[in-house]
């Protein structure tokens, strides 16, 4: 609620400095025009020329436009002042040593080419529709490239060594994991072998069951993982075309969403303009940069989560017999599944939210860049209710830091 609650200032305090400069735009927009149909005498201090064919107001109308020029005026020497002037050099500067750099470094390590046209910026479009190939989480494909709808995209060769290096830390996990399985059944035998009560009998016999069925999980569990993420994928592809669809793409044609809209028009303002517009847009383009590698972090985390739950993923049937036999639950691999379908399945869920966002945000984009990143922000606070809703409490990174600060409450 605190974290709500700092946004709406916010974004409230980006939509006042927003209102103000397009104001000022906008009256020392009618201020010039209303000067290039008037020239002012030097005589009488005021008085139009006849020749220009202008009407001088009257009255009540007179003294308003005179306002509207006060207004105007006021504006736009505060806007052009000193102060002003410094705001927008340092708002310049900070960009140059801080965000732009920062923009192109992740960029370099984010791009993609689709089509044959490059898509060097990070966006969240590309991350939520599986289009930076450095985060491909599907560890069964290691070919050069991969299909999301009907585009298809290069492989990062990055990506490529991650999958490898996970796939022989799997393939490790489970020779441990079938050893293990075998002194468990062992272990099993012998205490089964030395009871003489009939309920503990019947106890290592379920543990005997529930061991079978482990050795089984042991090997459907690529095909598990598979069947998981292809599932993802098909979705996050469903809607990714399904996008084009409703930005009117056709076959073959990349086109701009209104991320890049918003940040190709606030990367020209920043360095056409001058005084406050340049931090006014400066600070348009921060909160966008700042969304965006919000989402990077969390699909680093999501492909490194994933390689995770899957390199231990032999280890965790080990538990299964033993963690069954207890109260009829396995809860090791309970969590696991819970885990992996919650981390593979995230995707989706934020591309059809995106895709609901671009409904609207793409019309508004350049008439209103505020509304436009402010849709963006949205997504994670549609992503918790959509949890909440479904009552899904996975573990996850940010679910393993909250528990840990409620263990030190």
């Amino acid at each position: 609620m605190k974290n709500m609650k700092k946004v709406v200032i916010v974004l409230l305090l980006i939509q006042i400095i927003f209102n103000f400069i397009f104001l000022n735009s906008s009256f020392a927009g009618n201020l010039d025009s209303s000067l290039s149909k008037s020239s002012l005498t030097k005589e009488d201090g005021g008085v139009p020329s006849d020749e220009i064919g202008t009407d001088i107001p009257e009255g009540e109308a007179a003294q308003t436009q005179g306002a509207n020029v006060k207004t105007s005026l006021s504006f736009a020497s505060f806007g052009n002042s000193a102060v002003g002037y410094v705001v927008g050099i340092l708002a310049r500067l900070v960009n140059v040593l801080i965000f732009v750099p920062a923009d192109v470094v992740i960029g370099e390590l984010t791009y993609s080419s689709e089509n044959d046209a490059l898509r060097f910026f990070i966006t969240i479009d590309r991350l939520v529709y599986n289009r930076v190939p450095i985060l491909n989480i599907n560890y069964f494909d290691t070919s050069d490239t991969y299909k999301v709808g009907d585009l298809e995209l290069d492989a990062n060769e990055s990506n490529k060594a991650i999958k490898e290096n996970v796939a022989a830390v799997y393939y490790i996990c489970r020779i441990v994991a079938l050893i293990l399985g075998l002194l468990v059944l062992v272990y099993i035998g012998i205490r089964m072998a030395t009871s003489t009560v009939a309920s503990e009998q019947a106890k290592y016999k379920k543990m005997i069951i529930s061991w079978v069925e482990s050795v089984f999980i042991i090997f459907l569990m690529p095909y598990i993982i598979s069947f998981i993420i292809n599932l993802g994928e098909m979705l996050t592809g469903m809607f990714y075309n399904l996008r084009n669809q409703i930005l009117g793409a056709k076959t073959g044609e990349t086109v701009r969403v209104f991320e890049e809209i918003v940040r190709s028009n606030t990367q020209g303002l920043i360095f056409s303009t001058s005084g406050l517009e340049v931090a006014m847009w400066s600070i348009f383009y921060w909160v966008l940069l700042y969304t965006e590698i919000k989402f990077l972090w969390t699909y680093t985390k999501r492909f490194f989560m994933t390689g995770f739950l899957i390199a231990i993923s032999p280890l965790v049937t080990i538990t299964y017999s033993i963690d069954k036999a207890g109260d009829g639950k396995a809860q090791a691999f309970g969590n696991w599944c819970k885990e992996f379908i919650l981390n593979v399945l995230i995707q989706p869920l934020h591309a059809l939210i995106y895709l609901v966002i671009v409904f609207t945000a793409n019309n508004i984009a350049e008439i209103s860049p505020i509304i436009s990143i402010a849709l963006l922000l949205s997504i994670g606070t549609v992503e918790k209710m959509v949890k909440v809703v479904f009552n899904i409490n996975a573990i996850t990174m940010r679910g393993i830091k909250e528990g840990l600060l409620k263990e030190k409450g």
